[in-house]
């Protein structure tokens, strides 16, 4: 019975040793570890990223356990045509558009919940889109029994810009100094780059309608509110400090 009970004794105090030494070891790292066993590293993230404001890159900082800033730029460009009206229409017009989004943000984001990913985001994009259009017709034209060819009838071109400073609002998942070192994170929401400014010039018979930039700014209007979808993938470096 006295034997059992040493060999009982001993074990206890390996099992406690060897308990303080893990503690020790997580302690030394200068790893903070929460009452329920959550994993937390402080210190600097590299980020990449993609979606609705482009592919880019970016750089996240703990300032606190429950809010991180972030940085980081995006750019992308988009091509595509449209056409205006039907092809029975007398007059139809193809327009080439380009959109080159090109924009830098600042954001924090803040955690509600201590152990859990769910952050709400709020920000500045520094905002450089812009959208330009060329159009011609698709095809001559016939008016009184006279035909105009498309080089006759003329071109228009023009340029969608918008206000550069817009604020941001938007929520996600994700919680990159939280566990794992790799993470992939998950955002959604919007900022708010006002009405766009148009620039039209039109030539030769297409020349009456160069005072439809108003009319196409009204038609954009709801441009002005750019949605922001984005995933991330993440890395966190640890600590520089």
């Amino acid at each position: 019975m006295k034997n059992a009970l040493f060999v009982l004794f001993l074990a206890l105090s390996l099992a406690g040793r060897s308990q303080s030494s893990a503690t020790s070891e997580v302690k030394g790292q200068g790893t903070p570890v929460s009452p329920q066993g959550i994993l937390y590293r402080p210190g600097v993230v590299v980020m990449l990223h993609g979606g609705t404001a482009g592919l880019g890159a970016g750089v996240a900082v703990a300032l606190h356990r429950r809010v991180n800033l972030r940085v980081g730029v995006n750019a992308f460009t988009y091509q595509t045509q449209i056409l205006s009206g039907k092809d029975t229409d007398d007059l139809q017009i193809a327009f080439d558009v380009k959109a080159k989004l090109k924009s830098a943000n600042v954001l924090l984001d803040l955690y509600p919940f201590k152990n859990l990913g769910l952050h709400l985001t709020g920000g500045l994009y520094y905002n450089l889109n812009e959208m330009t259009f060329f159009g011609k017709p698709t095809k001559d034209v016939k008016f009184n029994d006279v035909v105009f060819n498309i080089d006759e009838i003329g071109t228009l071109d023009g340029k969608a810009s918008f206000n550069k400073t817009a604020p941001y609002v938007g929520f996600g998942w994700g919680q990159p100094f939280l566990r794992n070192r790799f993470k992939v994170s998950f955002d959604a929401g919007f900022f708010f780059m006002q009405s766009p400014k148009i620039t039209f010039r039109t030539t030769k018979m297409l020349e009456p309608s160069s005072d439809q930039g108003a009319v196409i700014e009204q038609s954009l209007e709801p441009v002005k509110y750019y949605p922001v979808v984005n995933i991330s993938l993440s890395y966190n470096l640890g600590k520089f400090w």
